[in-house]
């Protein structure tokens, strides 16, 4: 997952940023969320303290504020130092200065061109999307399922549990954020995750860790989005077993 983050001082420039992103994320199967969506420096430095997960920065330099767009990017990459950060300003001469000031920019969009705006945006969520995918593969996080006709793209350490019910033709994906459904078989998508998971009963798939607290007096798991799931007696050695590796 991908949280996008606003920041531009202009409302109408920010809510036309807003609607693009918006339109993107409702026609693409993508777990990227729009997470932050504000007019000044604080307000975005505020959610992203809150936040462990990747982001992606949409910022205008000149903000009207203490910090410009550039001293904001600095700030930013002391939470989330692998973050995609994009520039967009009517200042084009100001690039050279996210050089000197090493915030490794993604990109930069100029505000001349207004025609040009969306699919420069959606072409920066995309890239950054795909650079996340490369990422995750190459920590042996990466999860990607079939929805529709496009790939749903996952990071196994956002995913609490997997769990199928009476069609065993259709999954739910547990997260700290909600709750997927989609069609796919609990066993072969066992095949595909990490070490980090364990079945616990016969429908139930856990990331052990995200388990904080194992009752084997009732057989219980808790996790810390607040869901239980039982374990049967035949898995109960073999989630011991699997917690004690963690």
């Amino acid at each position: 997952m991908i949280h996008i983050y606003l920041c531009e001082d202009d409302k109408k420039q920010l809510k036309r940023w807003k609607d693009i992103i918006e339109k993107y994320l409702l026609m693409n199967s993508t777990e990227s969320r729009l997470y932050c969506s504000v007019s000044k420096p604080e307000e975005l430095l505020s959610m992203r303290r809150r936040s462990n997960i990747t982001g992606l920065y949409f910022l205008d330099i000149d903000l009207h504020a203490e910090k410009n767009g550039i001293e904001l990017a600095q700030e930013i990459r002391k939470y989330d130092p692998r973050g995609y950060i994009v520039f967009v300003t009517t200042h084009s001469e100001m690039a050279v200065l996210t050089f000197r000031y090493k915030v490794e920019a993604m990109d930069f969009i100029v505000k001349d061109k207004p025609e040009t705006l969306p699919e420069q945006i959606c072409a920066c969520i995309q890239n950054a999307e795909s650079n996340y995918r490369v990422q995750l593969d190459s920590s042996n996080r990466l999860l990607s399922v079939k929805v529709d006709r496009a790939s749903l793209v996952l990071d196994q350490n956002d995913i609490v549990a997997i769990t199928t019910g009476d069609d065993y033709h259709k999954i739910t994906i547990h997260t700290k954020t909600g709750i997927r459904q989609l069609a796919g078989s609990l066993k072969e998508l066992y095949a595909t995750l990490n070490s980090t998971f364990c079945q616990c009963n016969r429908s139930t798939i856990v990331n052990l860790k995200h388990v904080i607290k194992y009752s084997r007096e009732e057989a219980l798991l808790t996790m810390d989005n607040k869901e239980t799931f039982s374990v049967s007696v035949r898995m109960m050695g073999k989630v011991q077993k699997a917690l004690n590796q963690l």
